[in-house]
């Protein structure tokens, strides 16, 4: 019988030497203002390993779309270091695909789906016959093979996003970034979504780091939460989601540990937003 608390641990769980894929390093990020400096993260060590999809919540402004950004490269830490595959992160990735919120934006609407989904090929300088191969399986993969020639004005949100979804994935990355990619649709297509990304994390066995706001998305997706403290951010803790492989909308979300994990999570996000910051941040090697 299952206990009422998670596997968890205080701080960011890291692994032995070289089993990780991705690691954050006493990441610190300070923003210097005219009004002074604001740190928003202060120190943040965790790691993923090849595979795993692990979700990353935290209190509003506690600096999630600001550790994606320098995880994806796309601003520079203060202090501290990101590591993919051993190498230190200094400029995007070619191993790492960003999905965004404002999806909307980052399609172009003059483009149909499969040339929105082909241009970072394109640009990459993939062979014509490589691209189309690669984009055909990336869209049957997010379910718009059948709308290849549209373009994203004449698709529903949900589908749009799936246009964003695609494009990562035919670029063919080891990691995956999503800086909460559903908050913007409804709530059918947020369900239909989710299952999307389990159902292409299974199929392309890529490590994904899913960051969002909503308790419930983290524990039905993620293999792991890390939950990360008020700002400054610190992990405030780690825990495993010891949930079926297997999941589905209704009977996952009906189980009494789903309830319990619910439970933890959302304690610990309240602890945060009052203030409330473990004493030392520890990491743990799992051996």
């Amino acid at each position: 019988m299952q206990s009422e608390n998670p596997t968890s641990h205080k701080g960011g769980r890291t692994l032995p030497e070289g089993e990780a894929l991705l690691s954050v390093r006493n990441l610190k990020k300070v923003y210097h203002t005219d009004a002074g400096d604001i740190e928003a993260v202060r120190n943040l060590t965790f790691d993923l390993g090849r595979g795993e999809l692990v979700c990353l919540v935290g209190p509003s402004g506690s600096g999630k779309t600001t550790l994606l950004k320098c995880i994806a490269g796309l601003m520079g830490s203060t202090e501290g270091e990101v590591l993919l595959d051993g190498q230190k992160v200094t400029g995007p990735p070619k191993k790492m695909a960003v999905v965004f919120q404002e999806y909307g934006r980052s399609l172009f609407p003059w483009l149909r789906v499969v040339e929105n989904v082909e241009l970072p090929l394109k640009n990459a300088g993939v062979p014509k016959e490589e691209r189309k191969r690669l984009v055909q399986e990336a869209l049957e993969a997010v379910g718009l093979d059948h709308v290849p020639k549209s373009y994203p004005w004449q698709l529903s949100g949900g589908m749009q996003q799936r246009v964003a979804i695609a494009r990562a994935v035919a670029y063919q990355p080891e990691v995956l970034l999503m800086d909460e990619p559903f908050a913007a649709v409804d709530a059918q297509t947020r369900a239909d979504l989710e299952d999307l990304i389990r159902s292409v994390w299974k199929k392309l066995g890529v490590t994904v780091l899913f960051v969002t706001h909503d308790i419930d998305e983290s524990i039905y997706l993620g293999e792991r939460v890390i939950i990360l403290s008020s700002s400054p951010t610190i992990v405030q803790e780690d825990i495993v989601i010891d949930l079926p492989a297997e999941r589905d909308q209704l009977e996952t979300r009906s189980l009494p540990r789903f309830t319990e994990l619910r439970h933890h999570v959302y304690g610990e996000i309240q602890k945060a937003k009052q203030g409330h910051r473990p004493e030392e941040a520890i990491t743990m090697v799992v051996k």
